[in-house]
């Protein structure tokens, strides 16, 4: 499930907007990359046993940085998912998750 940040159709609350210009899944990416000590994004789509489209994707903002991924991350990393998130740039009090999904806290 990607997450879903909430527009100005009245949905929400301002406060869980994002600041895009500080969204950055480069800089968790590469923090990753770091922090496992891997030589590139093959090697890191293989530790989170994703396809390297994936990873390209998510470098060039053609997808967001998903719950599942999230978790991945931070079962390869034990960095906290609010931890991976500051990195991410995402710093909503909040996570909806679209069509559907009921409110996380």
């Amino acid at each position: 499930m990607a997450l879903y940040w909430p527009g100005g159709r009245g949905q929400g609350d301002s406060a869980d907007d994002p600041d895009l210009g500080s969204y950055d899944s480069n800089h968790l990416l590469d923090s990753i990359l770091d922090e496992l000590n891997l030589p590139n994004d093959a090697a890191l789509s293989e530790a989170l046993e994703v396809d390297e489209s994936v990873i390209s994707d998510l470098r060039e903002m053609r997808r967001e940085v998903d719950a599942a991924m999230l978790i991945r991350m931070h079962e390869l990393t034990d960095i906290s998912i609010v931890g991976l998130r500051n990195i991410l740039g995402d710093r909503r009090r909040r996570s909806r998750f679209s069509e559907g999904g009921e409110e996380q806290a």
